[in-house]
């Protein structure tokens, strides 16, 4: 591809060489260099891209984007780098979303969920729908093969390549979960979004903005780029939003006849002129607004109510949300997986299962390595005060040293009805044997992933089979 195709719509200036240069393909990571490729110097944390200038050259680039010209190598000059990124590989893929209607769900909770909602309804009108999120990329509810490096919303790089590949499989339109790290690291700047939705804001990724209001600021700026936009009416930040930016605002007042159990949610939804029947076999309070600003979505552009009803009706479980792996009508107790990994998600789920548990409510739960810390004595707090019964474990722990983890999370607990076991196989296998009848289990944090990450990497971890090897060594003692 040429050069000046690749920079199309940004402001550069060449040092080195012309427009009409042959490029093979841009990189980011000096391990991916390629021959004639296009070196994009990005600035991080612990590194900068432009240190690693000369050593791409040497294998072969052809060219790099940098802030400032690099002696010796040609350099295409520019403002923002990774503005510059998200820009080049959309041009490199052709520009694939043009031909598509876009969705973009942020915040805090509940983006992966609204997605899996809003995709099912524009499925059931006759539209080709692709989802981008947290559990991968999918089209038309099948999931594709490839590695988004388990990231809600992929590196720009597998993002549109991911969109490039909906587009030639013929998807009229897209579902994105789009995360606060995007919106900072611009990977969805080269992206014109139909409607944007927000769901909700509570602390998270502090570590990485600093403040709540710069948080909301962040999750704002996005929203604020749709043509179309939907806010959660019964969260503070969305209210604070929609008073500042016309948007379409939908929240508990516009229901009635409301049903929300573990294994379900029904109610009536009047949206505008709409009535909407909506029932849902996924339970949670959560879904209840979930699906809500979902029908809310679809309804806006144009689905019917029989499709909002019967695409919501559709979806019989969402991996990781709320998920029951073990029915009290096969093992006397239910155990359910939950996605949650922040303090107002895990008392969400936690004050709807202490509702509905007849016996006792027991938590498996951690918190993730290098990541908010102020966050942990509070879900500690939390699953204490919540549950009869809670195991503190690891979750992920990346390169932070798993038990300065579990002691950051114990600062907010008493330790009255709480124990710490490290090991999270070992934490499941006590958790499932301290079950009785009537008693409901949660296993927080992990929900859809099959993975654990740590010091070395990425290791298998399947929770899910794990709690049902340990529920047939239970029945098998009892």
């Amino acid at each position: 591809m040429l050069l000046y195709e690749l920079l199309s719509g940004l402001e550069y200036r060449l040092y080195g060489i012309s427009g009409d240069a042959d490029i093979s393909r841009p990189f980011s990571d000096s391990k991916n260099c390629v021959f004639a490729g296009l070196f994009v110097c990005l600035q991080g944390i612990s590194f900068d891209g432009h240190d690693y200038a000369y050593e791409v050259k040497k294998k072969g680039a052809r060219a790099c984007v940098a802030l400032y010209p690099i002696e010796g190598f040609a350099t295409v000059v520019v403002k923002d780098t990774r503005f510059a990124l998200s820009v080049i590989w959309n041009n490199f893929y052709k520009r694939p979303t043009q031909s598509m209607r876009l969705f973009g769900i942020t915040g805090t909770n509940g983006k992966t969920s609204t997605a899996a909602f809003l995709s099912a309804c524009l499925k059931e009108s006759g539209r080709r729908v692709g989802t981008i999120g947290t559990l991968g990329v999918f089209f038309q509810g099948e999931r594709l093969e490839g590695e988004c490096g388990h990231m809600t919303t992929p590196d720009p790089e597998y993002l549109y390549s991911s969109l490039a590949a909906l587009r030639d499989m013929g998807a009229t339109d897209v579902v994105m979960e789009v995360s606060s790290h995007s919106v900072v690291q611009k990977r969805v700047d080269a992206l014109n979004f139909h409607t944007t939705v927000f769901t909700n804001l509570s602390p998270e990724h502090l570590d990485l903005h600093g403040t709540m209001e710069e948080y909301f600021r962040v999750k704002a700026s996005f929203v604020s780029r749709g043509v179309n936009r939907i806010v959660n009416g019964d969260d503070v930040y969305g209210r604070r939003f929609s008073q500042k930016v016309p948007s379409v605002s939908v929240g508990a007042a516009d229901t009635s006849d409301v049903s929300v159990t573990p294994l379900g949610v029904s109610y009536t939804f009047l949206y505008k002129d709409k009535e909407m029947n909506i029932r849902s076999c996924v339970g949670g309070d959560f879904t209840l607004t979930n699906t809500m600003l979902a029908a809310a979505c679809a309804a806006l552009v144009g689905v019917s109510t029989a499709d909002i009803e019967r695409g919501i009706a559709s979806v019989k479980s969402i991996p990781g949300r709320l998920e029951r792996v073990v029915r009290r009508e096969d093992a006397g107790f239910d155990a359910f997986i939950d996605y949650a990994h922040t303090p107002a998600a895990l008392e969400g789920v936690l004050l709807h299962l202490r509702r509905a548990v007849k016996g006792s409510l027991i938590c498996v739960f951690g918190c993730g390595g290098e990541r908010d810390r102020e966050k942990r004595p509070l879900m500690g707090a939390c699953a204490e005060a919540l549950c009869d019964a809670v195991i503190v474990t690891g979750d992920n722990p990346r390169r932070e040293e798993p038990m300065a983890v579990i002691r950051d999370i114990i600062k907010g607990m008493t330790g009255k009805n709480s124990v710490v076991i490290p090991d999270r196989r070992e934490a499941i296998f006590v958790a499932v044997s301290m079950a009785g009848r009537g008693d409901i289990l949660l296993f927080a944090g992990k929900g859809h992933e099959n993975y654990e990450i740590v010091d070395t990497g990425v290791r298998p971890f399947d929770e899910k089979a794990i709690i049902k090897e340990a529920v047939r060594l239970k029945t098998a003692i009892d």
